[in-house]
């Protein structure tokens, strides 16, 4: 870094570079911190990968790129407890990447895959250009060992596309576990009585809808092999919401997240031994039918207001000087000035309908 730092907050370790820069600027004021020594493996770990993508970039020779990362292996497994990372070194070969190991069953099949990457976090915005999200969705559960739901609202709509996928998960007994709510009135009960059913899927509801208003919207497909992934954001299980809906959403994964997928994890954990989310049984699906019909109801009853308005004295005054200038001097265009709160909107409204009472409603 050889330019001027800008102005404002970081969060970034003291390179050489950034050093020699402040140095050459004492009248900028630096403030400096300690880095937690349990922070250090992970902060390290952040900064000397981008230095090496960043040489790996420069570097244009394929060869050359594959001696340096070895190299760097080299460097790291010296020493006398550290062997076991020379093992750790990238073979030549002409297919480097492990793609997906399947059971002897399987035959040439493949494992149906998700078009993002599963060590790469990415964002899902609802663009007609990116994959869809329920397309996506299908084939984490294809490829999952565990999955845990956290949504809001379960629609039939939403729950039929996933079904083919719901049902390998059932075939394979991986698995599932789905917190869901009655807030609202939103969810399809039979939608939760059908998922439920399932001998593999184990259902918790919200029915406190007063304080809990559980509005998350996610999913984690956890893997045995180590690449796990979650979606977290603003899909309900809708199929406008996973089609078509301008919903974002954000695929972590735990190769380049790994703190966001263990806080999801524990977090999950919290609500499913809270007792504000009750086991559903599918064979007594009257408490659920009758919160959500509950719901809606309250949703359809809105209440009207009724007001009781009269103008203020100086209100008056000015509906007074409005009437005569209309009714006396002909004046049918008037402008109202007055200080910003003092009710220029509420004086139009009563000049409004004392016009249309004095024309006998026929303005």
């Amino acid at each position: 870094m050889s330019s001027l730092p800008a102005y404002g907050i970081y969060d970034r370790l003291l390179d050489e570079n950034l050093r020699d820069t402040l140095e050459r600027h004492p009248e900028l004021r630096a403030v400096l911190g300690k880095l937690d020594p349990e922070e250090q493996p992970a902060r390290y770990a952040s900064f000397v990968r981008k230095v090496v993508e960043r040489a790996f970039r420069e570097e244009t020779d394929v060869t050359a790129r594959l001696a340096i990362c070895n190299q760097l292996i080299e460097i790291v497994s010296n020493g006398s407890n550290k062997t076991h990372f020379e093992k750790c070194r990238v073979v030549n070969s002409k297919k480097s990447v492990l793609i997906e190991i399947t059971p002897p069953h399987y035959g040439k099949k493949t494992i149906p895959r998700p078009h993002t990457s599963i060590s790469e976090s990415s964002l899902f915005t609802g663009s007609p250009k990116e994959p869809q999200l329920i397309h996506e969705l299908q084939k984490e559960m294809h490829s999952a060992d565990e999955v845990d739901i956290l949504i809001s609202f379960i629609k039939w709509s939403g729950l039929r596309v996933l079904m083919p996928a719901f049902e390998d998960l059932r075939i394979r007994d991986v698995p599932v576990r789905l917190i869901t709510t009655s807030y609202m009135g939103a969810s399809d009960a039979r939608a939760v009585e059908w998922l439920a059913k399932l001998p593999n899927v184990r259902v918790k509801v919200s029915y406190d809808t007063e304080r809990t208003r559980l509005h998350a919207k996610a999913y984690h497909f956890k893997r045995l092999s180590g690449f796990s992934t979650a979606y977290i954001g603003s899909a309900n299980m809708s199929r406008a919401a996973m089609t078509s809906g301008l919903e974002w959403n954000l695929k972590v994964t735990s190769q380049d997240a790994p703190h966001i997928r263990e806080k999801f994890s524990a977090e999950f954990e919290t609500y499913w031994s809270s007792r504000e989310f009750v086991w559903f049984d599918p064979e007594n699906p009257e408490q659920l039918r009758d919160a959500i019909s509950r719901a809606k109801d309250s949703k359809q009853r809105i209440s009207t207001p009724l007001f009781d308005l009269k103008p203020h004295p100086f209100q008056e005054r000015i509906l007074e000087a409005l009437g005569r200038d209309r009714n006396i001097h002909g004046r049918m265009h008037n402008l109202v000035i007055a200080a910003t709160g003092t009710g220029k909107t509420v004086i139009s409204g009563f000049d409004y309908k004392q016009f249309f009472e004095a024309n006998q409603r026929q303005a």
